[in-house]
């Protein structure tokens, strides 16, 4: 029964932490004070369940809290340096607090139709790559997507081509080929409508996701 108490309390003070820590001024996630908080509470959970009382579950969160603090101190100086060198682009930077999304749009990517990477993006695509190779402790996924016109086959086949060259282009450019895995979603995970045109053109993307390792 005492031990119930001190995890409720642990879990009370833990989301308020949350609630108070990870919000900017300006109304923005702090990165690495999320990642704090995460690492902070999973340590915890792990301390609780080896060591069975408080003071193991306060090491662990303690433990935690430091590296989930540095990782996302790195994805927050990440996320600077990609938006910075992917400026006027029209490639999206997208921090989720557990990964950094870079979102490659069609129109900047490819011709229409097409899954050769258009010339004049691949220094895009350089600056990712040299980036993954500043950073190297992570994981990336690069993940094709598509419309809904046409086939489901046509469109699997097509998100995967689209991937598996921007892919080639990361380690063309130096990026660890052991690093990077890659999926063609085809139409069947949109981010907008596909009855509009304007929709349609957003569901076309190529997103290389970055997943820092724990």
């Amino acid at each position: 029964m005492g031990y119930h108490g001190k995890t409720i309390s642990i879990g009370v003070v833990a989301a308020a932490l949350i609630v108070a820590g990870c919000t900017n001024p300006d109304g923005t996630t702090n990165q690495p004070v999320t990642g704090a908080m995460i690492g902070g509470l999973t340590g915890a959970a792990a301390g609780q369940v080896i060591g069975g009382d408080t003071r193991a579950t306060l090491i662990g969160g303690a433990i935690g809290a430091a590296a989930g603090g540095a990782i996302g101190a790195q994805m927050a100086a990440q996320e600077r340096e990609l938006r910075q060198s992917l400026a006027g682009t029209g490639a999206d930077i997208r921090n989720t607090g557990s990964d950094l999304r870079v979102i490659l749009p069609e129109t900047v990517t490819f011709r229409t139709g097409s899954s050769v990477v258009d010339p004049a993006f691949r220094p895009s695509l350089r600056a990712v790559s040299e980036s993954l190779q500043r950073y190297p402790n992570s994981t990336v996924r690069v993940i094709g997507h598509t419309d809904n016109v046409g086939t489901a086959a046509h469109n699997n086949q097509l998100s995967q081509d689209r991937a598996l060259s921007v892919a080639r282009q990361l380690i063309a450019y130096g990026a660890r080929a052991s690093r990077i895995s890659v999926t063609g979603r085809g139409y069947y995970e949109p981010i907008a409508t596909n009855t509009t045109a304007a929709g349609r053109a957003e569901n076309r993307r190529v997103e290389i996701v970055i997943i820092p390792n724990s």
